[in-house]
């Protein structure tokens, strides 16, 4: 190939239209090669335009000539231009999947997740996305919603008193962090404890223990 386009190719044809190719002929080979570098050069001497530009002149920058092919469904002019915008003005977690939501649904949900609300009694089942200041607790017993959202989470906040405490729970919880042992939480007293109990497809908590 020179300035020119092709120089020669082969007599015979380049493919066989039995086995699905198309079979055309040297002299048609040859046209469809000599179109080649003009298809190109247009193209680049579009890209060689923009990138020559001003960068005062918005329109039709670089960015809005690549198509991400993001949304076909929605937006078939999605570009990187657009793209770019939303990662400076923190909408790029609207791309991100979350199982059926998207991140930036997920993130807004948790922004008043936490809700807190003081409680008394000695049953509790919690709610999603609640804190619960119990104040000081020598017995509390603990059930487990039923049907726990994919994100379910909340807090118990209280304070044990000198001497016994008693706690009941459903042994499906896989407890972690200060005074639990062998899998099991054992609250002492004279402590403040903070628990996160939260769900990931199993139930977990996680303990903060100090002394008051």
């Amino acid at each position: 190939m020179n300035e020119q386009g092709v120089v020669s190719l082969p007599t015979r044809p380049n493919g066989d239209c039995a086995s699905g190719g198309e079979a055309l002929s040297a002299s048609e080979l040859k046209e469809r090669f000599d179109r080649l570098p003009r298809y190109i050069a247009e193209r680049l001497n579009e890209l060689i335009d923009v990138l020559n530009r001003s960068p005062a002149e918005k329109e039709e920058a670089l960015a809005d000539l690549i198509l991400t092919g993001m949304f076909p469904s929605t937006d078939a002019r999605h570009t990187l231009t657009d793209l770019f915008k939303d990662v400076l003005n923190g909408d790029f977690a609207g791309y991100l999947s979350v199982g059926t939501a998207t991140l930036s649904d997920c993130l807004a949900g948790k922004a008043n997740a936490v809700s807190p609300e003081s409680f008394t009694g000695d049953e509790l089942t919690p709610s999603d996305g609640a804190e619960y200041r119990c104040g000081t607790v020598a017995e509390l017993s603990l059930t487990l919603p039923v049907s726990p959202s994919p994100a379910f989470r909340c807090t118990l906040v209280f304070d044990t008193p000198a001497g016994n405490v008693s706690l009941e729970y459903p042994a499906a919880i896989r407890w972690s962090g200060d005074d639990v042992a062998e899998g099991a939480f054992l609250p002492v007293g004279g402590r403040h404890y903070t628990v996160t109990l939260w769900y990931d497809g199993a139930w977990e908590a996680a303990v903060r223990g100090v002394d008051l």
